[in-house]
Order: C-alpha cells, then structure tokens, then sequence
C-alpha cells in the first residue's frame, strides 16, 4: 500500500516536473528540428497505446470484431476524422455509431 502511494506520488512528481519544466522553457529555448520532429510523433504513439488495447482487448480478452462495438464503431469515427478533420463531427460520429452497435 505505501509502495504503491510513493510510486503513484513519484509519478505524479515527474510529470508535473516535465510539464513545468516544457511550459517554462518553451517559448524562451529554440528547439531543434530534430526534437520537433520527434515531439510530433509522442501524441500519435500515445493515443495509439492507449486506444489500441482498449478497441482490440475490451475487459482484457480478444474478442471477435463482430462482437466488439468498440471496434466496430471505430471503423466509420475514423473515416469521419479523416475525411472531416473535424473534432465535433468526429465525436459526434462516434457516440452516435457506439449507441447504434451496442444497443
């Protein structure tokens, strides 16, 4: 229990760290273009891993994607996002596909 409250607060400590540290260096340093261009794969990789198991492993076992409305709904959401680039749309699009599937 104390081990698990001093990782989670460890954690915590860090990432507040590196945000503040970011928020404070980040309009008066020039970053290269290199961490940039590394920077602008973090959000994709990280909506990935998390999207990923929560579509493909629904209560932690595979199940068929004919079974799966997560998966399912997923399909036309994405193609909203990518023909749209709309975010609204794309929400919109995916409440509405989830609560068709999963009724």
């Amino acid at each position: 229990m104390i081990r698990t409250l001093l990782i989670v607060l460890g954690v915590g400590l860090g990432t507040y760290l590196i945000r503040a540290v970011s928020l404070s260096l980040g309009s008066r340093v020039r970053w290269p273009d290199w961490i940039r261009a590394w920077l602008g794969y973090v959000t994709p990789a990280v909506l990935g891993a998390m999207l990923g198991p929560m579509l493909l492993l629904p209560d932690g076992a595979m199940l068929s994607p004919w079974r799966n409305p997560a998966l399912l709904a997923s399909v036309p959401t994405g193609l909203v996002a990518w023909r749209t680039k709309n975010l609204l749309w794309t929400v919109a699009c995916g409440v509405v596909c989830y609560a068709v599937i999963a009724r």
